[in-house]
This record gives structure tokens, sequence and C-alpha cells, in this order.
């Protein structure tokens, strides 16, 4: 056999090899196939979408609403029964967030229309509370890792004071310390009850203008003309009172509010000492430091406090949002 017929021999032997392993390929070697379970994958997909972001999103359930229900009378308050139901026995209450007060609160009877509202804001309180702990762990991690542009951020965020004189690229241990303690006292949470009650105050259990114009829960006021809206008795004001794209960005600007300004310093210092004692934060405590919340001073802290017992919004202050 001439040398060049050997090779085309052995060319045929190994095509016909090749084509034989693949032919039998994988029952001959045994080799597991992958399999998909195409009804697991079917019942994926149609899961309902719950965001806890955007409204437009949710789906109608014993426990969501569309944002299209959001003003019928008979869908919300049969969902609101079902909120504070869950709130008696202790269950935790779905990430229900409305974007805005339904419009016809004002017609509803009113035991319904405290109800709703109260079950409207619970979810959002929550929420507002549970992004304060979010940060306040961040920040604790931030300082851990020694993470300078994260402390740096949150220092502007929560008004460190002097924060425009200091220098962070250059921070001692003894500064850092003294920025961490003043943080420690700024990112916390704001009793339920607290949030509850001044939203009610000062949005009329959400049927002022204010509310339904603007998403304005708390009468923030605001020195740029083109963020808020002007008092109708007052249109020459040179202040308005700040709107707000969503319910949420109101609870979350309040929460700020409280936990910056100067004015309400002996809130968190108090906050500060009951935690360290180990003492739970009751609202009806912290709101004896809110006589700069209003011009009517003292009275505003007793209005408060008659607005915390007359409703006895103390009793959501265990709530829970689901876990998801």
């Amino acid at each position: 056999m001439s040398l060049r017929h050997y090779y085309e021999v052995l060319f045929l032997i190994t095509i016909f090899l090749f084509f034989l392993i693949g032919f039998l390929g994988p029952n001959f070697w045994s080799v597991p196939q992958p399999k998909f379970n195409f009804k697991v994958i079917k019942n994926n997909f149609s899961n309902a979408v719950v965001s806890i972001n955007r409204l437009n999103k949710f789906h109608s359930n014993n426990n969501y609403l569309s944002s299209d229900q959001f003003n019928d009378q008979t869908t919300v308050l049969r969902w609101s029964k079902i909120i504070l139901n869950n709130v008696k026995n202790n269950v935790p209450i779905p990430r229900m967030y409305f974007p805005y007060v339904p419009k016809n609160i004002s017609k509803y009877e009113t035991n319904n229309k405290k109800s709703v509202f109260i079950s409207i804001l619970l979810p959002i309180a929550l929420r507002g509370n549970e992004l304060v702990i979010e940060e306040r762990n961040m920040m604790k991690k931030a300082f851990s890792s020694n993470n300078i542009y994260q402390i740096e951020h949150f220092s502007k965020k929560y008004k460190i004071q002097n924060f425009k004189d200091i220098n962070f690229s250059s921070l001692n241990r003894l500064k850092l310390k003294r920025i961490k303690l003043e943080l420690l006292k700024k990112i916390d949470t704001i009793p339920v009850s607290i949030i509850l009650a001044q939203s009610i105050i000062e949005s009329g259990w959400g049927s002022s203008r204010f509310a339904q114009e603007g998403n304005a829960l708390f009468g923030q006021w605001t020195w740029k003309n083109n963020d808020g809206i002007k008092p109708k008795e007052n249109l020459d004001a040179n202040f308005s009172v700040k709107n707000f794209d969503s319910l949420l960005d109101s609870v979350n600007s309040y929460i700020l509010n409280l936990n910056t300004h100067p004015a309400y310093e002996g809130l968190r210092n108090f906050r500060s000492s009951q935690y360290k004692l180990n003492k739970n934060v009751r609202g009806i405590d912290v709101a004896n430091f809110l006589e700069k919340y209003a011009e009517i001073g003292f009275q505003y802290v007793t209005k408060v406090k008659d607005m915390i017992k007359r409703n006895q919004l103390s009793r959501y202050a265990n709530s829970k949002l689901v876990v998801f």
C-alpha cells in the first residue's frame, strides 16, 4: 500500500468515527441532558409583579389596588378594612403606597375618611422609617470601611455642624468620631404616631388644598416660587407650601426635616437618650419637642398630643410591612 493510499484510508476511518460518535452522542456516553420545566417558567412569568416604587404597576388582589382604583370609594374602603384588620391582628401590612390622597376623600363619611387616610399613610410612614434605617446602616458601614465619600455624603445630607469648614480628605480619628456621633443622633426613625398625627393636622385628613394639589402633608415651607403652592389667603407671601411628586416624597422630606433642623435638636437628643436607656421612643413624649413646628408654639404640642390620644394613634407603633 502506498503512503498516499494509507493516508486516504486513515482519513475515511477518522471521518466515520466522528460521525458515529456524533450520531450516538449523548445516548452512547450517557451524558445527562438538560431538562426544562416549562410549567415552572410559565408560572414565574404569570406571577403578579408588585413594585414598591411605581404604583401604576400594582395589580388588584386582596392587598393591593391598581392605579385606576384609587378613587373608587367602595374598593378603597374594602382595602382599608383589610389594612386596619391586619394591624389589629399584628399581621404585617402590604407595601401599598398610594401616590396621592384620593381626590374624593372629602366626600367620605367622617369615620371612613379617617380610616382610609390612616390606611394610606401608615405603610408610607413605615416605609419612610425603613429608608432611614437603611441609611443608618449604610452610614455605619461607611465609617467601618473608612469610606470618606459616603461619610461626606451623609454629613452634607444631615447637615453636620460646620459642614462647610470640614476637610474630609484629612480627618483625624477624633473628628471622625464626632461626626459619627452626630450622625447617629440624626439618622434615626420618627414615631409612627407622630407622623400620622402631624399629617392629619397639617393636611386636614388629606382633604386640604395643599395635600390634594401637591401631596403636601406636613405644611413644609419653601422659598422657591416654582417649588410650592401659594396660600390663597396670602398670594403675596414670600414663601410657598412645598409640593411633592408623591406622598412618600412628602413623608421622606418631613422625616429629614425633623432629623436635621436645629429647631428639633431637643427631639433628637431625647430620642438618643431613650435608646441608650433601652426605652421605647413614644410619640406622645416626642410631641413635647415640636413647639417650634408652628407659630402657635406650645399650643401645637397640645394639639399633636390630643390628636394622638383622641384617635389612638399609638396603637400603630408596632405595625410592620410585609417582608419580600
